[in-house]
């Protein structure tokens, strides 16, 4: 009896060892296939780094200044009475924006010439009588005194009314009014403000030490976030005599045209100067670039045969260091050489040595100087 189950367990033993062996070789053989199987290449677009000349440029943040501008106010105190521009519009050197109440003024003025009038009657009479040697010299002197005081109190009247008809002191753009109908104003009173939209100053500074560097009638280029694919370009014209104490910079004034009236006074902008000298620079595609904290690389697309004697194109990273940026290009200093291909879009895909399929159908823009997609 007991060697009977003896015998069955060594039985049993024999059929589970033998499955249970059997799906361990079958694991072990499936395990050895996906092993061996390649994943397929992944997409990506490529460029050909080229070797550029590009213009070294200094770079600061400006301001953009009218050429003319101001707020309009009141030299004298006075009640709106007449209201005759309208908000964002643009108004002529001399056209009348606010007139206030001169009645008062103007009565006075009325008043004044009649006794102006009276005082050149006097006048004719007390010389008539000189003249007949029947008055003095003095009297004379008195009424012409009494005739040239009136004289100046009427224009100084006349230039109180003037004054209360406030307008434009050039042509510009005016803002949004800051005044009513029938509101008293006071001398100093913002009314509204006014500014020379063409052309335009932007006004920055520089590290002293590129004072040597900078002259009057170097070209610039500045953008602002407004228009971040326009570029607008103007020339200086003036440089600050003194360096300021505090910062040791120095200022810089440029005038460009805005003949289309994009740009507006108070705005902020990218400014950059470009100094004469040229330089060679290897040149890539922004989106070629993969920042991470521990530097920018780039994958630089390799070629080598298959197992089938094919040819086939992978990967290798490496890391660059990057300079300016102009446009969609970067400029890359160490890293990569001229003539070598990179991926420019797909990297998230790839790791090292990875296979890839290159389609350039469609591929991110490398413009140094881009403009917008309507111009």
């Amino acid at each position: 009896m007991i060697k009977r189950m003896l015998l069955m367990l060594i039985a049993l033993a024999l059929v589970f060892g033998g499955i249970f062996g059997w799906k361990y070789y079958t694991a072990m053989l499936m395990q050895q296939r996906m092993a061996s199987m390649k994943p397929p290449p992944s997409t990506v677009t490529t460029y050909e780094a080229e070797a550029t000349t590009w213009q070294p440029e200094l770079h600061a943040v400006g301001s953009l200044q009218a050429v003319r501008g101001v707020s309009v106010s009141p030299e004298v105190a006075g009640r709106v009475i007449d209201i005759r521009f309208q908000s964002g519009r643009r108004v002529r050197k001399g056209e009348l924006l606010v007139a206030l109440n001169t009645s008062t003024e103007e009565a006075e003025l009325d008043r004044l010439q009649a006794q102006k009038d009276l005082a050149e009657t006097q006048l004719r009479r007390v010389r008539e009588l000189r003249s007949k040697n029947q008055t003095s010299q003095a009297e004379v002197d008195q009424a012409a005194a009494e005739v040239e005081t009136l004289s100046a109190q009427i224009a100084r009247e006349r230039t109180i009314i003037d004054k209360m008809n406030i307008r434009a002191p050039f042509s510009g753009v005016v803002g949004i009014r800051k005044v009513d109908l029938g509101q008293y104003v006071s001398p100093g009173t913002d009314l509204v403000n006014l500014q020379a939209l063409q052309p335009l100053y932007v006004d920055f500074t520089l590290p002293q030490q590129n004072l040597r560097h900078i002259r009057e009638g170097m070209p610039v280029e500045l953008t602002v976030d407004t228009y971040p694919d326009r570029t607008f370009r103007g020339e200086i014209t003036a440089l600050d005599p003194r360096v300021a104490q505090s910062t040791r910079n120095f200022a810089v004034r440029a005038t460009l045209e805005n003949k289309e009236k994009r740009l507006r006074p108070g705005m902020f902008a990218d400014v950059a100067v470009q100094l004469p000298e040229q330089r060679e620079v290897v040149t890539l595609p922004k989106t070629a670039i993969t920042s991470q904290p521990y530097g920018d690389s780039v994958f630089v697309v390799q070629e080598k045969k298959g197992p089938d004697g094919k040819p086939v194109k992978t990967v290798t990273k490496r890391f660059v260091r990057t300079g300016d940026r102009r446009g969609s290009q970067v400029a890359v200093s160490e890293g990569v050489s001229a003539g070598e291909t990179v991926v420019t879009s797909g990297q998230l895909k790839l790791r090292e040595g990875a296979r890839i399929k290159v389609n350039n159908e469609v591929r991110p823009d490398s413009n140094p100087s881009p403009t917008p997609p309507n111009k």
